[in-house]
């Protein structure tokens, strides 16, 4: 199947080969049987296309590989074996490939399904963390399409809440996992063909990549069964179960430290702690073997979560550090990094010395936290204290020296119900709404100080 430019009619820009010396296809390319119609995403392998099939009508992504990689004679030869693989890989909960095919100057490109929806990251950013049970049926999905890839001799490496799709389903959703462009052939010998990379070529995202691809280790199956223990961990929870303010630093964590409990922010069954455990064990050798037996032994774990704290109503202190141009390809300099500590910093000692517990401190948000007394008075005097912490914060904060102009800092002091258990100073989260924080935090995200009126009620200030 070759990729040609060429007039459909008088409705469709002429673009000739010339169009494609770029990166870039021009709307109105004829990329085999997909007419190309917009770029919609740019990523480091590959560029993603929203195109039409003739004939059908259907909307596909179109992904095309980067021109500088398809210089690569063994990046070529991976990308076209893993397409040949992909073909003959269908699943219910797996993206359908449509096509697979060259452009005239060499680079492949493979069509898929288009799917409408929003990842399950923004799903969960939606909704906020999901039960035991909601969780677990995700993980049916995605665990079922994971199986069928490994069967045939294929580990995705990048499985994470950015590569599902949700789509609506009545008040509810179901899922496609996505972006096998970096996925792995275990067995390169089952399609009649020789290996093309070393199993130590390093590929992934670094907030869902086990140790061993971080290490330059060979990688199977297990590599996923890592994954999706971030994944499950993160489904619980609504936050991912390493964070660090740099790569380095993250990469440390997963090579590292030791794996969290989600029964520490959100009540969850024994068995279910134990299960990710397992997962993010950093051998291989001691997690599950495969992703049906994690499925298997979840099935089998009691949904029961253990005794929950009653609900009561809690305050939290979020500052969000944001260095411009850290999301983009602008260099930063040092200064900003510095500044941002800096910050950072003192935030973690006026929330101690407002006596807020951290429940998230990493990725450059902290988030403080306490329980609010129960009788009404002793409610607003909390509030009053936590509001004048807040703002004295937010002079601090100001008044610091050397501010870099790159660095920007929001602060949302917020009440809600949460679950809490445990003493004043040592106290420990497990749930509710005040821990779903990208809720009540979305809105806030300008820079200087909010103050939410679910935080002032009761008190007599504005």
């Amino acid at each position: 199947m070759t990729a040609t430019t060429r007039p459909l009619d008088p409705a469709v820009t002429l673009v000739d080969e010339a169009s494609v010396a770029s990166d870039d296809l021009a709307p109105g390319t004829l990329v085999g049987e997909f007419l190309v119609e917009a770029a919609r995403s740019h990523g480091g392998f590959a560029v993603v296309y929203l195109a039409t099939q003739l004939g059908t009508g259907r909307p596909v992504a179109l992904k095309v590989l980067r021109r500088r990689l398809a210089a690569s004679t063994r990046i070529l030869a991976r990308f076209q074996q893993e397409a040949a693989a992909l073909r003959g890989l269908a699943h219910p909960h797996l993206v359908e490939i449509v096509g697979v095919g060259d452009l005239p100057d060499g680079r492949p490109y493979l069509a898929m399904e288009w799917i409408e929806g929003r990842t399950l990251k923004e799903e969960l950013r939606a909704r906020g963390a999901l039960s035991a049970a909601e969780a677990l049926a995700v993980l049916e999905e995605i665990g079922g399409a994971l199986s069928a890839a490994h069967a045939l001799g294929i580990v995705h490496r990048d499985v994470k809440a950015q590569n599902i799709m949700a789509i609506p389903r009545g008040g509810w959703f179901t899922t496609r996992l996505v972006d096998l462009g970096i996925a792995k052939l275990l067995e390169p010998e089952r399609l009649g063909r020789d290996p093309i990379f070393t199993q130590s070529s390093v590929l992934g995202t670094p907030g869902s990549m086990a140790p061993e691809q971080i290490a330059g280790r060979p990688v199977d199956a297990r590599t996923d069964v890592y994954a999706l223990g971030l994944l499950l961990y993160e489904m619980l929870t609504g936050q991912p179960a390493f964070q660090a303010d740099d790569l380095i630093e993250l990469e440390e964590l997963q090579l590292f430290a030791p794996p969290p409990r989600a029964s520490d922010l959100v009540p969850v069954p024994p068995g279910v702690d134990a299960a990710i455990a397992r997962c993010l064990e950093k051998s291989p050798d001691a997690r599950y073997p495969s992703v049906a037996a994690l499925l298997a032994e979840l099935r089998a774990a009691p949904l029961a979560a253990r005794e929950e704290a009653p609900a009561g109503e809690a305050a939290a202190l979020h500052v969000g550090v944001q260095i411009e141009g850290s999301d983009g390809e602008d260099e930063i300099d040092a200064a900003a990094f510095d500044d941002a500590e800096a910050v950072l910093a003192m935030a973690r000692r006026a929330a101690a010395d407002a006596g807020l517990v951290p429940v998230v401190d990493g990725g450059g948000v902290l988030v403080g936290a306490t329980a609010l007394p129960g009788d009404p008075e002793g409610s607003r005097a909390a509030r009053a204290r936590l509001v004048r912490a807040a703002r004295a914060l937010e002079a601090t904060i100001a008044a610091r020296p050397r501010p870099s102009p790159a660095v920007q800092v929001a602060l949302v002091l917020h009440a809600a119900p949460a679950r809490v258990q445990g003493a004043p100073g040592r106290q420990r989260f497990q749930g509710g709404e005040l821990l779903r924080v990208g809720a009540w935090t979305a809105a806030h995200r300008g820079g200087g100080l909010t103050i939410t009126p679910a935080a002032r009620a009761g008190l007599d200030e504005g």
